[in-house]
């Protein structure tokens, strides 16, 4: 747990350093822990140097990490001669995308400094200090690959050469970095079925359930129409997520498409939702769904749940969001501080027949999500945060 903590501690000074660079990457994070949660090995890049102010970022995050009592068992050799990268790539199968990349960095352990009882944990050291360098690209927008050189042999050797390393010097990884040119979805990899609690096979004691009384789940009802009193015309543009399911299972996306209003003498929400998105899936299950509306510092969930599709894996479980369900049983999120619950009262695909101005023409002629469909949803309930 003190790692951990040390961790944390250590991509939240990085964060305050990324601000500050001007050449900051917009894809770069904010969140500390959307850092770890969305991080994922990246393999392709495009032709584009690192800055220099970045190259030092990195280098100082991996020496940020913990060590066992301070020995600092590490070295680093930043390579970004196309030359020696070449030569890398061919040192290890797995490194092979060095010859396309920009940066590599060979963490090594020094093994002068890994000495006494301490020294044994020289491989821990170096490996809090690649994953450090790992973060900390992810959150100035870079991508990164962990390949590993230590203990195969022969991998070490040719790296030792390459690099001309000296004899107390053990490489121990290349860690190949880049400005990405793929963007593929991080897996969520937390299993229940990995913890135990105070010992193997325990369940959680009181103490130790996840602290949700961290996040407000205190909603108040309004009445939708006298106390809302934003602008209908901005305030789905500006972002919403619409989230469908069940207690089993549900999916949320972001949405800058809809419309507060009345139909049939009823206060109404329309939302669309393109045919190849999963979250229609649930839309077309389900009798109700809910659309959320978040505050301040809650952007870049907007931007994940917009980007990511939930058939790569649970979302709000990547985000840490903490989920819970109206009456009906529909989905909505603790974080968020606006819920309206809707039954959905019609349903249609826009169809091409439909279409009376360039438009829409236009938009479907490159939109390889599909045809939208329109869903009318009766308000049936709506919450919202404070007074």
């Amino acid at each position: 747990m003190k790692r951990i903590i040390i961790l944390l501690t250590a991509v939240l000074m990085l964060m305050g350093s990324c601000q500050n660079n001007k050449t900051m990457d917009t894809q770069a994070t904010s969140n500390p822990l959307e850092t770890i949660l969305t991080r994922t090995s990246i393999r392709i890049y495009q032709n584009k140097a690192i800055e220099a102010g970045k190259v030092d970022t990195l280098l100082r995050a991996g020496m940020a990490a913990p060590t066992a009592c301070n020995q600092q068992p590490w070295h680093f050799v930043a390579v970004d001669d196309p030359d020696v990268l070449l030569q890398l790539s061919k040192a290890n199968q797995y490194s092979s995308m060095a010859a396309e990349a920009p940066l590599a960095i060979v963490v090594c352990g020094d093994m002068r400094k890994a000495q006494g009882g301490c020294g044994d944990f020289w491989v821990q050291d170096v490996s809090a200090a690649t994953e450090n360098i790992l973060l900390a690209a992810h959150a100035m927008g870079l991508g990164a690959v962990w390949t590993g050189i230590y203990p195969m042999e022969d991998r070490c050797a040719e790296v030792s050469r390459i690099l001309q390393l000296p004899d107390y010097l053990k490489p121990f990884n290349i860690i190949v970095i880049g400005y990405p040119d793929e963007h593929p979805t991080p897996k969520n990899k937390y299993s229940q079925d990995n913890i135990s609690y105070n010992h193997f096979g325990g369940t959680p004691t009181q103490a130790a359930q996840p602290r949700s009384a961290e996040v407000n789940t205190e909603f108040r009802l309004f009445d939708i129409i006298d106390e809302y009193g934003e602008n209908p015309f901005s305030t789905i543009e500006q972002g919403w997520l619409l989230c469908a399911g069940n207690k089993e299972k549900s999916n949320a996306m972001t949405i800058g498409w809809g419309a507060f209003g009345t139909l049939w003498r009823l206060p109404a929400v329309t939302v669309y939702v393109a045919e190849k998105r999963y979250t229609k899936e649930f839309m077309d299950r389900e009798k109700y769904f809910t659309i959320m509306q978040f505050g301040p510092g809650y952007e870049q969930v907007l931007k994940y749940m917009g980007t990511k599709s939930g058939r790569d894996g649970d979302k709000a479980a990547a985000l840490g969001l903490h989920t819970l369900y109206t009456e009906h049983g529909t989905p909505y999120y603790a974080e968020a501080s606006v819920v309206i619950e809707c039954e959905i009262m019609y349903a249609e695909e826009l169809g091409r027949k439909g279409m009376k101005n360039h438009v829409p023409t236009q938009f479907y002629s490159n939109f390889p999500a599909g045809l939208h469909t329109m869903y009318v949803g009766q308000v049936v309930k709506s919450m919202k945060k404070g007074k």
